[in-house]
This record gives C-alpha cells, sequence and structure tokens, in this order.
C-alpha cells in the first residue's frame, strides 16, 4: 500500500492551533510521545547534498508511548520522490521488537550508525474521516501532518502532486498559519540543523 501525506510547518501555537481545529468540531482522539532512532551504514558518507539518500537507506529504531501504552517496532520507509526531490508517496515495512537496545548492538554489529534521533509529541485530531497530527518537535517546531490513507499505487506523478495541492488547500480552509513546504522532514531537517555544520 502507498500513502500521500503532506507535512507543514507551523507558524503559531500548538494551544491556538488545537483551539482552531475545536472549533471545526475536530476531536482529539490521542495522544502520544515518539523517540525514534534512525541507523544508517552511510554516515561517513553524509553531505548536505545526500541527506535524502541516507535516509532512504536508513533504518528506524521506533519507540512510541500512546497514553500509556509502550510500543516498540523495527521500521524501513521506502519513500518515492520526483526529479526535483519532492515526496510522492510511502510504504512502511514494520516488524514489533521487544527490545530496542538489543536490535540497536544487532545493527550496530552490521555496522549501522546512529545517524540522527528524533523526539516529538503528537496530538491527532479528527473529523469525519480526516485525520490531522500535530507534532511538537524537540529543536523543530510544531508540523502539521495530514495522511491520505488511501492506496495510490500505479498512479502518476502529476496526479499525486494534485492530490497533494488538495490536501494542503484544506489545512490553509482550516485557517492554520503555515509556510508553503508541503514536505518538511523532521530527520532531514534535523540533521541539516545539527550534523551539517560539524561535518
Amino acid at each position: 500500500m502507498e500513502q500521500i501525506e503532506i507535512t507543514v510547518r507551523v507558524k503559531e501555537s500548538l494551544e491556538n492551533v488545537v483551539t482552531k481545529l475545536k472549533k471545526e468540531e475536530f476531536v482529539i482522539i490521542r495522544k502520544s510521545e515518539i523517540n525514534d532512532l534512525y541507523m544508517s551504514q552511510l554516515v561517513d558518507k553524509l553531505k548536505s547534498d545526500n541527506i535524502q539518500y541516507i535516509l532512504s537507506n536508513s533504518v528506524l529504531l521506533r519507540y512510541l508511548n500512546i497514553e500509556g501504552e509502550e510500543i516498540k517496532k523495527i521500521t524501513y520507509k521506502n519513500k518515492k520522490y520526483d526529479k526535483n526531490n519532492n515526496l510522492l508517496s510511502e510504504q512502511k515495512i514494520s516488524i514489533d521488537c521487544k527490545d530496542l537496545e538489543t536490535a540497536k548492538k544487532l545493527f550496530e554489529c552490521l555496522k549501522f550508525e546512529e545517524l540522527i534521533r528524533v523526539k516529538y509529541q503528537v496530538i491527532v485530531l479528527k473529523k469525519d474521516n480526516m485525520e490531522l497530527a500535530l507534532q511538537l518537535v524537540e529543536n523543530l517546531g510544531l508540523l502539521l501532518e495530514y495522511e491520505d490513507t488511501n492506496d495510490y499505487r500505479g498512479m502518476s506523478n502529476t496526479e499525486i502532486e494534485r492530490i497533494k495541492e488538495g490536501m494542503f488547500k484544506e489545512i490553509q480552509k482550516l485557517g492554520i498559519k503555515t509556510t508553503n513546504e508541503k514536505d518538511v522532514m523532521k530527520a532531514k531537517e534535523l540533521i541539516i540543523k545539527e550534523k551539517i555544520p560539524n561535518i
């Protein structure tokens, strides 16, 4: 299954956005905390112009705490991009993992190294079939992710871009102040901010 999502950068506080969405009859359906560890065999090759490539060849060790319930997963995200490096679709492959520390040691034995950690709090709000995830990311700020859960396998790049533009307009109609970005990638943004200046 290939899904389409957009992630936009929000230019107002989490509290303001939640208030606006509640006025539009959105309801909070869950809150969670996420701690992602990206690991790669290509950390030593990291440069400003190959971040996306290295992330595409990374494995993700994910810890989620959803209102007290702990979930641990090993995930690979197979993302498809157009020629301009715009995200088109994503397929996630995940397995449950009871012991992330041991999993980390196993990947280290396979020459994987820590690439970046991404920690964030999430509030998911829903109205009808529309779910919006507000993500307060440590050292990055507030993002809003809108994921369309239909299967878009076989769809052209042009059709996907049209759908993403429509999703962006839906967010704008809600009165939320955002930048014009549609594909803000948490891990990439943090690598640019924390790793690239030191290379």
